[in-house]
């Protein structure tokens, strides 16, 4: 299996074989064409299964795909209105994205960006194998991949969970070098995950589209405003994935939220608790809300921005694909009867493995962390959104030291009851003499 060159491997996990089956199909992400003349098959469709697992069929297997697959296969065809792209390659790699790290210490504004999941390819193969690694590439790529692969995002249908059509994006990066790329080789397609437990009716990957790009644009903007860097990078406002999150979190950082505003609150008067205090604004704006295609537009405006961009792998990657048009008209033939081929019995299936944990991403984050120990913390972007903390009380943590525990209710000591009331004893003699 030659891999691309921008990805590594994890070394301790070997390749597993993968067995395409169009049957196995729960939820279809993506259709293209293939220009080559090696390819005999020239459209192709990514199908995920129930364990998240890709499955890369020809089309001629239209009629194995279960009805719920078939279904969002043929509402994507009527949306969309326009047949597959065409992509010249003569194989290509897929790359389900799970995890992007940012480096914080970058030296530039087109800086390398870490993708961590599985690549899976080559297509078409007669042995295409699964690994997980480590994919990278800039952050300039990242942007334009999704920008220009919006077009050709996977329509499924209108959910009452969502407020519009949900959408399945996707975005084809450089895996090699432009001569490699401009041959027909080295070309990801890489698809950000969505975890099958989160996956309600369809795969849309919207949100998780929003989150990476949010941090992409937020890195930009910081190593601008840093760096002395464009002032359309400077001054973009840039909306939050979640404001619920974004509130979660000023809140965890000691502000109150009232209403648009954080404010922050005034912690212990000590001299650490103030120099901390001193390094944050007084008081922050709550950016708005927005979802993936306000997003998409944003990473245009940055890219016409971005000093030295296009790159020469950047206009060799994008020549390689064109548009979906209308389909090529032919003559008509008459229909001659045939009989029908006789079907061969489909041998049992192996189960679906168990999917692997992501304790092997560590490994990477760990290596990254020991090359450069004095460096900050990178942003990470999930496709399990981790919540934040749960904000402590506003009752500051300094006033607990001042607060005694609470006291046991005292008990009353119980009076003794009083002894009952004997008899009035006799009335003595000499009482006798007063009497008269």
């Amino acid at each position: 299996m030659n891999l691309p060159r921008y990805f590594v491997p994890h070394a301790s996990t070997p390749p597993e074989r993968i067995h395409s089956d169009a049957a196995s199909v729960v939820h279809v992400v993506d259709a293209f064409q293939l220009d080559s003349q090696h390819v005999l098959e020239p459209e192709w469709w990514v199908g995920l299964d129930a364990l998240g697992g890709v499955h890369v069929v020809p089309a001629s297997e239209r009629g194995l795909l279960p009805a719920s697959a078939l279904a969002q296969l043929t509402h994507h065809e009527v949306a969309s209105g326009r047949t597959p792209r065409r992509i010249a390659a003569s194989e290509l790699f897929f790359f389900s994205v799970e995890l992007v790290e940012h480096p914080a210490d970058a030296e530039g504004f087109n800086d390398p960006v870490y993708l961590y999941g599985h690549l899976s390819g080559p297509w078409p193969s007669a042995s295409p194998q699964r690994v997980p690694g480590q994919l990278t590439v800039t952050r300039g790529d990242v942007l334009a991949g999704l920008t220009h692969g919006a077009a050709d995002a996977f329509h499924y249908v209108q959910t009452p969970e969502s407020a519009t059509a949900p959408r399945g994006y996707h975005a084809l990066l450089p895996g090699d070098r432009p001569e490699v790329l401009a041959g027909g080789r080295g070309l990801v397609l890489a698809w950000p995950s969505v975890p099958p437990e989160l996956q309600v009716g369809n795969a849309s990957n919207g949100p998780m589209v929003a989150r990476m790009l949010h941090d992409v644009l937020t890195q930009l903007q910081e190593d601008a405003g840093g760096n002395k860097g464009p002032d359309a990078l400077v001054r973009m406002e840039l909306p939050v994935p979640s404001r619920a999150m974004a509130i979660a979190e000023l809140e965890l950082r000691g502000y109150e939220v009232k209403g648009d505003v954080a404010v922050l609150r005034r912690q212990h008067p000590g001299l650490l608790t103030r120099m901390a205090e001193w390094l944050r604004a007084e008081k922050v704006r709550i950016p708005p809300e927005a979802t993936a295609p306000q997003f998409l537009e944003l990473a245009r405006q940055a890219l016409t921005a971005l000093p030295g961009w296009p790159t020469e792998t950047e206009r060799v990657l994008r020549a390689s694909v064109r548009a979906g048009g209308a389909p090529r008209l032919e003559t008509p033939s008459l229909p001659r009867a045939t009989s029908p081929a006789p079907q061969r019995p489909v041998p049992p299936r192996a189960p679906p493995a168990a999917p692997r944990p992501s304790e092997w991403m560590e490994d990477f984050l760990n290596a990254h962390a020991a090359a450069k120990p004095r460096a900050e913390k990178p942003r990470l972007t999930r496709a399990r959104p981790t919540p934040p903390p749960p904000a402590k009380s506003g009752r500051p943590a300094w006033m607990e030291d001042f607060s005694s525990p609470p006291r046991e209710a005292a008990v009353a000591p119980t009076k003794p009851a009083p002894a009952p009331s004997s008899a009035p004893a006799k009335k003595p003699d000499w009482m006798s003499d007063f009497d008269e």
